[in-house]
C-alpha cells in the first residue's frame, strides 16, 4: 500500500474546512518529546492546561498547532519526532473513529473509514483512497504553505497510519512506498527505519 501526501488538488473541493485539529495531537506531540522540551511552556503557549483533561473535542487552530511544533523545534532536534508521535498513537484515542478502524473487516476497510470520517477529529486534512496496479494509494491532501510545523504534522499523521495498521494486522506491516511532497530532513534514516520501505521526499 502506497501512502503518499499530495498537498495540492482534491476530488472534494466542496468540503468546507474550519482549519482546526484536535488538541489530542498537540498533547501527544509534547508528551512523547519528554524532557527535551519544556512541556508546560509549550502547552500553555497554545492555551492548553498541562494538568488538564485530555479532551479530543477541544480543537486548536491549524496555525496555532504548527506554531507549537515550531516552538518545540527551537528546543530539540525534531527530525525523528513525527515518527515517535505516530508510533505512540492508539486506536482507542480516536474515539468512534478508532472503534470503526478496529472493527473494519480488513485494512482496506480501516483506511476507507478514515477517508470517510476523518473530519470528526480534523478539518485541515482530506483523505482519499485510489486503486492502482501496484496497490492502494492512501492520499493525504493539505492546503497551505509547507512550513515546518505542517511538514512535521504530515509526517506524524502518516506514521500514525502505519502504527495503527501494525496494531490491527501484524507488527511486520509495511507500506510499499511513502511519498512526502516537501523537502527531506537532514537525514532520512529515521524514516526508512520506521516505515521499512523506500521513503521519497
Amino acid at each position: 500500500m502506497d501512502i503518499p501526501s499530495l498537498g495540492t488538488g482534491s476530488k472534494y473541493p466542496s468540503l468546507i474546512r474550519m482549519s482546526e485539529v484536535t488538541s489530542l495531537f498537540a498533547r501527544t506531540v509534547v508528551g512523547v518529546a519528554g524532557d527535551a522540551v519544556d512541556a508546560e511552556d509549550v502547552l500553555w503557549s497554545v492555551g492548553l492546561d498541562p494538568h488538564g483533561a485530555w479532551d479530543p473535542k477541544h480543537m486548536l487552530a491549524e496555525d496555532v498547532y504548527y506554531d507549537m511544533i515550531e516552538r518545540m523545534a527551537t528546543q530539540m532536534d525534531i527530525t525523528p519526532l513525527p515518527l515517535i508521535v505516530g508510533d505512540a498513537m492508539r486506536p482507542d484515542e480516536y474515539g468512534a473513529l478508532g472503534l470503526a478502524w478496529k472493527a473494519a473487516p480488513n485494512l482496506l476497510g480501516s483506511f476507507s473509514r478514515v477517508a470517510r470520517y476523518a473530519r470528526l477529529w480534523t478539518s485541515i486534512v482530506q483523505y482519499e483512497l485510489e486503486e492502482t496496479p501496484e496497490g492502494f494509494l492512501f492520499i493525504e491532501d493539505r492546503k497551505g504553505e509547507r512550513r515546518l510545523g505542517m511538514r512535521i504534522s504530515i509526517e506524524a499523521d502518516l506514521a500514525s497510519g502505519v502504527s495503527l495498521s501494525r496494531q490491527v494486522t501484524t507488527p511486520d506491516f509495511a507500506p510499499i512506498k511513502v511519498f512526502f511532497k516537501h523537502p527531506e530532513p537532514k537525514t532520512r534514516v529515521h524514516h526508512t527505519d520506521y516505515f521499512r520501505c523506500p521513503v521519497h521526499f
